[in-house]
């Protein structure tokens, strides 16, 4: 092969890892800039809990690689939501409220860590050392799929404490969530008009 051959495919190489880069961090920036100070949990105008992919806790990017979701970062749905949009009200809504409070604090430092190993990647990425960029999306891939698990966990006790008719609404409440998030995403990623793709 030739030189230029090589080296056009190791241009398309970096530029389709440096796409790919770019909206995983693109994503977690949103997130982790619109969240509370300190960095933990919903910002202005967002509910706690309130986005996310459920499948996976990571979700496929461009290029095969999978970027965090919303849900991974925010954790479970808070006790207002469930109580807005599940009909959670009582006792289990005062049970929920004390389990969420439990959960959240045990997940804290994990959530905190990795919007801190999102935000080493980030630099590393700017700074152009790919290789520690990739790196660290590794060990954040590793880390973010530790929590799902914990977060499923988590739901499936929650969902031992609901009705058949909560379960409903509990699942359309995460369906209309993901469906949004796949939405802001895909808008993301639409070239603007009039632009080059």
């Amino acid at each position: 092969m030739s030189t230029a051959g090589r080296l056009s495919k190791l241009t398309s190489a970096a530029v389709g890892l440096g796409l790919t880069l770019a909206l995983l961090i693109g994503l977690a920036g949103s997130s982790f800039a619109q969240s509370a100070p300190g960095g933990y949990g919903p910002g202005p105008g967002q509910e706690p809990g309130g986005g996310g992919m459920r499948h996976g806790g990571m979700r496929h990017g461009g290029g095969g690689q999978r970027m965090m979701s919303s849900e991974t970062l925010q954790g479970p749905p808070s006790p207002a939501i469930l109580h807005d949009s599940v009909g959670l009200s009582g006792d289990q809504l005062q049970r929920y409220s004390q389990q969420y409070s439990n959960y959240t604090a045990d997940t804290r430092p994990v959530r905190d860590s990795l919007r801190t190993s999102m935000q080493a990647m980030r630099a590393a990425f700017e700074s152009g050392d790919r290789s520690e960029a990739r790196g660290r999306r590794d060990a954040l891939q590793s880390q973010a799929q530790a929590l799902k698990k914990k977060d499923k966990e988590f739901e499936k006790a929650l969902k031992e404490h609901l009705t058949k008719d909560q379960q409903k609404r509990y699942d359309k409440w995460k369906d209309a969530r993901d469906k949004a998030e796949r939405e802001q995403h895909q808008h993301m990623r639409r070239p603007e008009p009039g632009s080059n793709p």
